[in-house]
């Protein structure tokens, strides 16, 4: 057994969900009021003997694991280590080596909090500093609290203060350099990397100082300059603020992102502590991540420049150097687009008002910097306009240049229902026929098809997939036959896979021949059914899994380090061993996929008709009897799939369908 399934055995999701939402019995199960959205009706039910959570009204649903990551916006290795501490099952010990790294990261962010506490003394205390603690209270308006919540510093415009002060302090110079405060050029010469600055420490998720941001106060070039990347610091996954806007983000459910430092740290002066930002850099897939974890709404407050004409038409990349702005911008449109459709997020833009700083506005006008959070628009639609608007759409040369300039766009626009609205939208701005819109869509995926053949990821060749040699030859009438006596003689052992290992089973199973996934599809299909997507997981380890399996069934390659914590659905099922007896035959582990694919859509329609059901009869306890009609309606939809899903099965059982 693996130390997440000793986990979950040991640890019970009522107690766990109960210390959040307040519970009482509803037959075998339990019920509460959503932890995630306002709601007067309960529609939030626990069951204890799958060990598994739904909550009807915002959709979410899964294990103790998924409850914790939903709830408190953790990592699924943030929310193992803590049930295993309240299950007292002990992780995997770390090797001498693990155990030597995390010793010497400790070390390095020590080092970087005692250098915070030293700049930050500085700055209240030093008369260097007086030209900095004027910037901070006059041209930034920040008051001496904030000043002191945030911890800003001054760096001292002398080569060796912070390295000889910490090295006072027991710290090395090769630790000082290893923390990104010290740098030693190619002479050896070792100096202290921030001199004369206005400093800005830079906290992990946790609220461990893990890097620093400056500015000049000088002229000094650079204006602004960061920590390096180090083992404690890596832009691309951090979120200056985060770990003060976290709880406000998951309670609003939407986080705003700005540019700068101070942008923040001047919004949460004024009240609004759901505000973060990038380190400068175009946000990475991680940081959405970590967002989407939190918030239901992400929405980028730009500067009429970052989110205009020029930033858009010039590749879709902005690169300039804005008034208190890291060099290099953080609006990628492109990025955030395909990033709201692989993550599902709702990714919006909020354009300032020409010269306008967020810090500045919102300290100007607290209710207008609302209101423009408040109307944000999507992102495609936003990055749709721009293009547009430089464009005499009258002109028939013009509104076909402009449709092709769309099109990829719309191409990176995953969900069907959004891509629909956006075609027909286009369509009317340029008035003209969605059918018209389509076809230069069309054109402009097949052009992009054939510049990506022989590129090994997309393309029509042999591979996960594809039509060439290799696993999916023709099955004779002989291999089926043999194939369905294989059937019966392992099929005890393996139909008695418990309805909760379900999960991992299918995982196991795609992990082994990916493009079953299409198998199962097909089979879902004809059952009229929806295909498999990762609502119908409730372990986060394997939903990740099912997301990077899907991506590889059509085409791509399994990646490497993405996610969280990927490593962590490949640990269960590495260990899984009950297909061994079908890996050497595809007929046979296709069947097994398939009917494990709908044995798993029975068992969560099971639960969502208890689930229904308990909710209908609540209604009808507090004389609610349209919320009992709408309910109605949703548990007949249900009990109809259900059936679809039973015979769909019993079918398979009677005829050996492979």
């Amino acid at each position: 057994m693996s130390v997440i399934e000793e986990v979950k055995r040991r640890v019970d999701i009522v107690e766990v969900i109960g210390s959040y939402v307040k519970l009482s019995r509803s037959g075998r199960n339990y019920k509460g009021l959503s932890p995630f959205q306002s709601e007067r009706t309960p529609s939030f039910f626990v069951f204890p003997d799958t060990q598994t959570f739904k909550d009807f009204s915002s959709g979410e649903q899964g294990d103790v694991f998924s409850f914790l990551m939903k709830k408190e916006g953790w990592t699924f290795g943030e929310a193992l280590r803590e049930l295993a501490r309240r299950a007292g099952v002990q992780l995997e010990e770390r090797t001498p080596e693990q155990q030597k790294s995390a010793d010497y990261e400790a070390r390095l962010r020590d080092a970087l909090a005692q250098a915070a506490a030293y700049f930050h003394h500085l700055l209240l205390t030093a008369p260097q500093a007086t030209a900095c603690r004027t910037y901070l209270r006059e041209r930034r308006r920040l008051a001496d609290e904030t000043i002191v919540v945030w911890q800003l510093g001054y760096s001292l415009a002398d080569y060796h203060a912070l390295s000889n002060y910490l090295t006072a302090r027991g710290f090395s110079m090769q630790e000082l350099i290893d923390a990104g405060l010290v740098i030693e050029n190619e002479e050896g010469r070792r100096y202290d990397r921030f001199r004369g600055r206005l400093m800005i420490p830079i906290h992990d998720a946790k609220g461990q100082v893990v890097g620093f941001g400056s500015r000049s106060l000088d002229g000094s070039e650079p204006k602004y300059m960061n920590s390096p990347q180090t083992a404690v610091f890596d832009k691309g996954r951090l979120l200056f603020g985060l770990h003060r806007a976290r709880s406000t983000i998951r309670n609003e459910q939407v986080a705003v992102l700005v540019e700068g430092y101070m942008d923040v740290i001047g919004c949460h002066q004024a009240g609004f502590a759901n505000v973060v930002a990038g380190m400068g850099t175009s946000l990475s897939e991680d940081q959405f991540r970590t967002l989407k974890r939190l918030a239901a709404r992400i929405v980028l407050a730009l500067d009429a420049d970052a989110a205009g004409d020029r930033a858009v038409l010039r590749g879709m990349e902005v690169a300039r150097d804005a008034m208190d702005r890291e060099v290099q911008p953080i609006f990628d449109p492109r990025g955030a687009i395909r990033y709201e459709s692989k993550l599902k997020a709702d990714i919006r833009v909020a354009v300032l008002p020409e010269g306008k700083d967020p810090d500045e506005l919102v300290l100007e006008s607290p209710q207008r910097w609302r209101e423009i959070v408040a109307n944000a628009r999507p992102v495609v639609e936003h990055v749709i306009d721009v293009i547009l608007r430089s464009r005499d759409i009258a002109d028939p040369h013009a509104k076909s240049q402009a449709a092709r300039a769309v099109a990829p766009i719309l191409l990176d626009t995953s969900d069907p229902v959004q891509r629909d609205f956006y075609v027909q939208y286009l369509a009317r701005r340029l008035q003209i026929g969605p059918r018209a819109v389509l076809a230069v869509i069309n054109e402009v995926a097949r052009e992009r098809r054939a510049g990506s053949q022989g590129a090994g990821i997309g393309g029509q060749g042999p591979g996960v997939g594809g039509q060439g040699s290799g696993t999916r030859g023709q099955v004779t009438s002989d291999q089926r036959r043999d194939s369905d006596i294989r059937v019966h003689r392992v099929g005890a052992e393996l139909r008695g896979v418990d309805r909760t290992d379900l999960e991992v089973h299918l995982i196991a199973g795609l992990w082994r021949q990916p493009q079953l996934l299409l198998d199962a599809n097909v089979a879902l299909t004809r059952a009229n059914l929806d295909v498999l997507d990762e609502r119908d997981f409730t372990n986060p380890a394997m939903r990740e899994g099912f997301r990077q399996l899907s991506r590889v069934a059509m085409g791509a390659s399994l990646p490497q380090g993405e996610g969280e914590e990927p490593e962590d659905w490949l640990n269960i099922i590495a260990d899984y061993d009950a297909l061994e007896p079908l890996s050497a035959d595809e007929a046979l582990l296709r069947e097994e996929v398939v009917r494990t694919a709908l044995r798993l859509r029975e068992r969560n329609l099971v639960r969502d008709r208890i689930g229904i059901s308990l909710m209908i009869e609540e209604a009808k306890r507090a004389n609610e009897a349209d919320v009992a009609a709408r309910y109605n309606l949703e548990l007949h939809r249900v009990l109809t799939q259900h059936l679809r899903a039973q015979k769909a099965l019993q079918l398979r059982s009677a005829l050996n369908v492979t």
